[in-house]
């Protein structure tokens, strides 16, 4: 190749390569934001309930005289200030700046109602015009009730603006991806007509469709303690993709994720689906560890994102704790969960329904002991509705059993499975699939099996 089309192949490669990674930081970027916005917006409602509680508490004392109905924090209130100033702070670090005189007002309307109607009828409850002061207090809290409404309302709407944001990142991302992918697709047919076949040109299609999830996804990382085993396999048999996605990565010393997932639909339209999964979860949970809250908002993204109803993901989100061998789980739809403790297989029940179904849509969390030597067996679809030649299910019970009896470790676990499922569909896959199996050890063993979704499984 002439040196002007190499340094072209090395520019594309290395926008190839920056641009997801991009993609990634401004994702967590906007996540951060997202978050800091909702710790505003609840900040706002505490703070107002704290006035609504100490305006309460006065009426109460002014009509009885018994200083049982005040709030032991006031009025006076000390700490109302630093509670707004804390409040004005995450507002100014959530980049809304122009919110921050809303935050001001309240406390000055706050500082209002305790000089002038709270320590006065705290002095003299009795006081002739204590009516009057009454009236004027709840003017006040009026006016606060208003400044809140407003600075929620200013804050909802950076909310959106950042999901607008986070959707056009996204997007961005994925359009680079397509863009790179094309302009080697072209180069491909122009460097191979000479020798074009039909064959020939099969294979390079199924390059092509392989650079594309290269570019979109990244590969997955061994958790502390633990053995990895992993099948994938694709029902598109000339793409060698598809809906379903194993992923795995640390966010501590000690503790890590492991997602499964299955998109709806097959081929590459699935593919697109499942590496939005990918990177809008890791995102996500950079940001917190809850998994229920991180798939409640993933939900809610998904949903904003692909408007077509018919579109949803089945998956199983898992955050391991090495040190205290605990597992906390979300199972979004998805029942082929299995933990293995010894001979003894226990199935994981699903904890929240599938997403893409309702944008208000919540995820319970599972949590499960996971001792040295016990093994996590995940799975999508492909593998329990693979038939045997009388249509036969191998269905959640056969997974089960053949686990209890399969060997110790991961990978031979994945490979006994996966090797039941092809003899079932009689060689021919005709549903993606992907087997992700865990077993805990009692000491990081040094090496590094993490695993890549594009590595298709070989077939028998």
């Amino acid at each position: 190749m002439s040196p002007p089309i190499l340094l072209l192949v090395a520019a594309f490669l290395a926008v190839a390569i920056v641009g997801p990674i991009w993609g990634v930081h401004q994702l967590d970027a906007e996540s951060s934001a997202q978050v800091r916005l909702s710790q505003a917006r609840e900040g706002v409602d505490a703070i107002f309930r704290e006035q609504l509680s100490e305006e309460t508490g006065l009426r109460g004392f002014v009509a009885t005289r018994d200083r049982y109905f005040l709030d032991p924090d006031g009025p006076p209130n000390p700490q109302f200030d630093q509670r707004v100033t804390d409040l004005a702070k995450v507002v100014e670090a959530a980049g809304v700046s122009d919110a921050v005189p809303m935050v001001l007002q309240i406390r000055t309307l706050h500082d209002a109602w305790e000089q002038k109607v709270a320590l006065p009828l705290l002095k003299e409850p009795g006081r002739p015009d204590s009516l009057p002061i009454q009236t004027y207090g709840k003017l006040l809290t009026d006016e606060m009730r208003q400044a809140s409404g407003d600075l929620r309302t200013a804050l909802e709407n950076a909310s959106q603006r950042v999901e607008a944001g986070l959707r056009r990142t996204i997007n961005l991302t994925v359009a680079i991806s397509a863009v790179i992918v094309t302009v080697f697709a072209v180069a491909a047919v122009i460097l191979g007509l000479a020798r074009a076949t039909a064959e020939q040109h099969l294979e390079r299609e199924r390059s092509l469709v392989d650079a594309l999830q290269q570019t979109l996804r990244v590969g997955g990382t061994k958790l502390p303690r633990t053995e990895t085993g992993f099948a994938y396999a694709s029902a598109t048999a000339e793409a060698l993709v598809g809906g379903d996605l194993l992923d795995s990565w640390r966010d501590g010393e000690e503790t890590g994720w492991f997602l499964i997932a299955d998109a709806s639909g097959k081929g590459i339209q699935a593919a697109r689906h499942a590496a939005f999964v990918q990177y809008a979860i890791r995102a996500l949970a950079a940001e917190c560890d809850d998994p229920g809250i991180v798939v409640a908002r993933f939900n809610r993204l998904f949903i904003d994102t692909f408007e077509d109803p018919g579109i949803f993901v089945v998956l199983f989100l898992g955050r391991f704790d090495s040190r205290t061998h605990m597992l906390r789980y979300v199972g979004a739809g998805h029942s082929t969960a299995f933990v293995r403790r010894g001979t003894v297989v226990e199935q994981l029940p699903p904890t929240g329904p599938i997403v893409g179904l309702e944008p208000d849509s919540t995820f319970g969390v599972g949590t499960v002991d996971l001792p040295v030597g016990a093994t996590v067996l995940l799975a999508t679809d492909g593998l329990t509705e693979a038939r045997d030649a009388d249509g036969t299910f191998f269905g959640d019970d056969g997974v089960a059993a053949m686990l209890a009896a399969a060997p110790l470790d991961a990978q031979g676990i994945c490979d006994l499975l996966l090797g039941e499922a092809e003899r079932r569909y009689n060689g021919s896959i005709t549903d993606d699939l992907a087997i992700l199996a865990m077993t805990v050890l009692a000491h990081e063993d040094g090496t590094d099996t993490g695993f890549s979704t594009m590595e298709a499984a070989p077939r028998r």
